[in-house]
């Protein structure tokens, strides 16, 4: 179930300190415990969701898995990784590559160039930053400076920056865009989409927007193992990991389960190509004549992403065939298989191990709090957008 909202007349459980506690239960040498604790608060409160020990300890849990607690994590020789990366991708173009690798070496200028900065670069911030200067820079000679300004073209600069996941809670930019856009009720401007991602790079704005990409949807799962799973793969990919499970075992064909039963450009648009799940069950649907045709079953596949998905016939028909065949009922979510590959990461990680170790540290701190006196505090909403 997703995180309950906060009832504004009732008592918090926990003070800053308590959380701080929790913190350090999880991680000792945390620096500013109670700092964090106090945000980890705020981040609740400012999303409407109870301060609860579930929801407290789950965002510890995130917390400390994807960032041991530093609002702006350093990465091991990222900024050698990342030349390197630029180098490569630029080797692919035939004639020119070298000749622009050496233009954004003396761009804007020599001493300050943009490859020096990549160079330099010991945090996503840091990377993030200098792709912004390149195209602001790029904008101004190129005289796009009012279309960048205006927003018209974040769409196509976010697919190109390859900070996707920021912050002490690693969330996803492109959620977070998406939750502004959302509040504004309008395309957000080019300052307002780079005050989102600095205020990711914040102890606050990490928590505020971790906490409401953690909790802030229903699930109907019966673990929070799912739910651990789902931040690292994406909402609702536990559900759809068991959908595939399930429409492979009737198919007979080979479905990955991802948790994506489409596939999706870097800003999170479903593309047109079909994949292995949607051919599958066009084959299945064919095969036990379900009267779903192809243009049906693509807008149904559309609300993946949703729990609308629930409500659509493909759902409901898939589920109810394979109670038929098999005579069970149908597993409602499983952990996708996902193998994860970054920069950022040094040794074999899956979703499976990483929800397994979230989900172990959110034991951990479960333990704790139950253990722990409760007292009332109150704390007031902070401002979305940063002074």
């Amino acid at each position: 179930m997703a995180a309950a909202p906060a009832n504004p007349a009732a008592a918090q459980n926990f003070s800053p300190p308590d959380v701080a506690r929790l913190i350090l239960n999880e991680r000792g040498g945390v620096r500013d415990s109670t700092g964090w604790g106090d945000d980890i608060l705020a981040a609740l409160t400012d999303n409407k969701f109870q301060p609860s020990r579930e929801n407290i300890c789950s965002v510890i849990a995130i917390a400390s898995q994807e960032s041991s607690f530093n609002a702006n994590p350093a990465v091991p020789n990222l900024g050698k990784i990342a030349d390197m990366a630029v180098r490569e991708k630029l080797g692919k173009i035939p004639i020119f590559g070298a000749k622009a690798y050496d233009m954004l070496d003396g761009m804007p200028d020599a001493r300050h160039s943009f490859i020096k900065r990549v160079r330099a670069a010991r945090t996503e911030r840091d990377l993030d930053l200098a792709y912004r200067a390149l195209v602001e820079y790029g904008a101004g000679k190129s005289s796009l400076d009012g279309l960048l300004q205006w927003g018209l073209l974040d769409k196509w600069i976010e697919e190109y920056n390859q900070i996707s996941t920021v912050g002490s809670m690693q969330v996803s930019v492109a959620f977070a865009l998406n939750n502004a856009r959302g509040e504004h009720w309008r395309p957000i401007t080019h300052a307002e989409s780079n005050a989102v991602r600095d205020r990711l790079y914040t102890r606050a704005g990490g928590l505020y927007y971790g906490a409401k990409q953690l909790l802030g949807y229903e699930t109907g799962y019966d673990q929070k193992l799912f739910r651990f799973a789902d931040y690292n793969a994406g909402r609702y990919s536990s559900r759809n990991a068991a959908f595939q499970a399930i429409v492979a075992k009737l198919s007979g064909q080979k479905v990955a389960t991802d948790g994506d039963l489409l596939s999706y450009d870097k800003v999170g648009r479903a593309k047109a190509d079909v994949t292995n799940s949607e051919t599958a069950l066009r084959a299945l649907i064919e095969r036990y004549a379900l009267g779903i045709d192809n243009a049906a079953l693509r807008r149904d596949l559309v609300s993946e992403k949703s729990k609308d998905f629930t409500n659509t016939r493909t759902w409901s028909a898939v589920r109810a065939l394979y109670r038929r065949v098999t005579g069970k009922d149908p597993a409602f979510a499983q952990v996708p298989g996902i193998q994860l590959k970054s920069v950022k990461i040094k040794s074999k990680m899956t979703t499976a191990i990483f929800a397994d170790r979230v989900n172990r540290r959110y034991g951990k701190c479960m333990a704790l709090a139950s253990q722990m006196q409760s007292r009332p505090i109150l704390m007031a909403p902070r401002s979305f957008w940063p002074d």
